[in-house]
């Protein structure tokens, strides 16, 4: 297999490869997300009371709830049993518009010095479960409640002591660390459902990227670290797909590096592997299934058509995983893979000398019937993962309705929740005609009691982004005239790295032009591996220039003191305003 996927990996290369992996995974993994959380609940109804005896008089500053799933509507009163005073009233969603809340604390103030809290459900969702609750007082510390200490305020609930009973769990403030965040609400609720053989929620999207997910959670619990980890595996795996895409591309042990290095300290990359939803699954397949397609067409351009098939196959498998994880966004790249086929196909039959139709039985000769046959092997994975689905109660006729609901769904979205921003600001990381509109997905946000903020926002990191961005536009400009002045006489061996990076490039990027629903600046993620790979491409090609060595080091260097600068903002580590002030370089950076 080795010699025919050409994947020539020495000590210093493997060494290179751990050396990242141990680096992004070690970073990516710290305060991933707390390990231990209550699971235990109870479903509250409308109506429904209850009332906490804490033993003695406290200083009070909040209820906080743990809402297990769906809307519900509390009024926490002070004072005593019979004789209470009606203190603060809400609603968890806060309005119409926000998703029903899964898995995420919530904080009711009540700043009062009381020995007993009443509680009363005004409205609540069909089968409204929380999780737990706990009491903070004033000094910001949970007040530890004894499954005696809470009462029945009328009609009993026999689940109303697993509000309490995992007390030595609750973690105070909330944060990012012990809730759900961004759509994490969809996908790991989906994910829990699927290890429960339930109906899954999340249909938006096909189901690996959560089955994965649930892979997670099985292995290491229901958690934020749970639903998270593997998101920061694959996230890692990423590396080494890049190193080895590099390397296959530019042939040296600095392209290799200088990729794999770039990625690392990516600012999307570290943010999107922490965050439990499908698109980090999908990047990763779309970029493995990129590197075996480089590989089958280097063999191609080495050895002609009659080469073995097994990259060629492997590149649709993955592309296959990488459709299978996320609706639509893997056809991109894809299509930019398949069309380089294409044109090398071309000027193939075109430099044959026969009629028109030897020209199209050569064309139609191999690889493309086995195309089509791998094509239909990556059509049957992708609905294998399906079967969960099918397990729940969905028919294979529901499955394949499904498709174009989601076809329907993304086609003709038209909700807007204040953080799109337009295709074309997102490599420059600010919108040049309208420099506040280019708006950074702003992931999280606690305030902490404190002062200090725990926030998480979206951004690429700009030595990466602006120099990848720059090293595009140069291949570009150096490239196309080139292919253009000798069409069919224009050598796509010799000048194949350039070709693959911007054809897959701009597939990806300027798809987005015809996508009519709101855009985000994390459909961007697919792209960040080739705008590292265009900075790879001028640093692999003058190395051996000792000026190029030391400018690429002050380089490397810069990447990595921006990616310590801006650890506050993308981690969602404690952090002082001043800090995250000072790191608002543009109007429309939210964090």
């Amino acid at each position: 297999m080795n010699a025919d996927l050409g994947l020539q990996i020495n000590k210093k290369d493997a060494a290179t490869i751990l050396l990242l992996c141990i680096v992004f995974l070690s970073l990516a993994a710290t305060n991933l997300g707390s390990t231990q959380i209550p699971t235990t609940t109870a479903t509250l109804t409308s109506g429904e009371s209850f009332y906490l005896n804490l033993g003695s008089q406290i200083n009070v500053k909040s209820l906080i709830v743990l809402i297990d799933l769906g809307g519900i509507n509390f009024t926490v009163s002070t004072g005593t049993p019979g004789n209470w005073q009606v203190g603060n009233n809400d609603f968890f969603p806060t309005s119409s518009n926000d998703p029903e809340p899964y898995y995420s604390w919530q904080e009711i103030s009540v700043g009062k010095t009381t020995q007993y809290l009443q509680v009363q459900v005004g409205q609540a969702d069909f089968s409204t479960s929380i999780a737990e609750i706990a009491v903070v007082n004033q000094n910001n510390k949970v007040v530890t409640i004894s499954p005696q200490s809470i009462v029945n305020d009328g009609a009993g609930n026999p689940d109303l002591y697993n509000l309490v009973d995992e007390q030595n769990k609750v973690q105070y403030p909330i944060d990012y660390m012990t809730s759900t965040y961004m759509d994490e609400i969809y996908f790991v609720r989906t994910a829990q459902q699927y290890l429960r053989l339930q109906w899954p929620y999340e249909w938006t999207h096909p189901p690996l990227g959560k089955l994965i997910q649930a892979s997670g959670i099985l292995m290491f619990g229901f958690s934020p670290f749970g639903w998270r980890i593997m998101g920061v595996i694959f996230a890692t795996l990423m590396i080494v797909a890049m190193y080895l895409l590099g390397k296959k591309l530019f042939g040296s042990w600095i392209g290799g590096f200088s990729a794999a290095f770039l990625l690392t300290f990516d600012f999307m990359h570290f943010a999107m592997a922490r965050l439990g939803t499908e698109d980090t699954y999908l990047v990763f397949f779309s970029l493995t299934s990129s590197l075996f397609f480089l590989i089958y067409i280097k063999n191609v351009l080495d050895k002609g058509w009659k080469t073995n098939l097994l990259p060629l196959f492997l590149g649709v498998v993955f592309f296959s995983l990488a459709l299978s994880s996320k609706f639509a966004y893997a056809l991109f790249g894809f299509l930019g893979e398949l069309s380089i086929l294409l044109v090398m196909r071309l000027v193939n039959v075109k430099n044959l000398k026969t009629s028109l139709t030897g020209k199209v039985y050569a064309f139609l000769e191999r690889p493309y019937s086995e195309i089509i046959v791998f094509i239909l092997v990556a059509i049957g994975i992708y609905f294998i993962t399906y079967i969960p689905d099918m397990l729940a109660g969905r028919s294979f006729i529901d499955v394949l309705n499904l498709q174009n609901q989601m076809y329907i769904y993304h086609s003709t979205l038209t909700a807007k929740n204040g953080w799109e921003s337009p295709w074309y600001s997102w490599p420059l990381l600010f919108d040049p005609i309208k420099p506040s509109t280019y708006v950074p997905y702003w992931l999280e946000v606690a305030y902490l009691p404190n002062g200090t903020i725990s926030t998480i926002t979206l951004l690429g990191n700009p030595a990466v982004w602006w120099v990848g961005f720059a090293a595009i536009i140069g291949l570009t400009v150096f490239t196309v005239p080139k292919i253009l002045k000798k069409r069919f006489r224009f050598s796509l061996k010799q000048n194949l790295p350039a070709v693959f990076i911007l054809v897959i490039f701009f597939f990806q990027w300027l798809a987005y032009i015809f996508v009519s629903r709101g855009t985000y600046d994390y459909s961007f993620y697919s792209n960040v591996p080739f705008i590292c790979l265009g900075s790879t491409f001028f640093i692999d090609r003058y190395w051996s220039s000792k000026y190029t060595k030391v400018l690429a080091v002050v380089f490397f260097a810069l990447v990595v003191g921006l990616f310590v600068l801006f650890y506050p903002v993308i981690s969602g580590v404690p952090t002082s305003p001043s800090t995250i002030n000072s790191l608002r370089w543009f109007r429309g950076w939210y964090f």
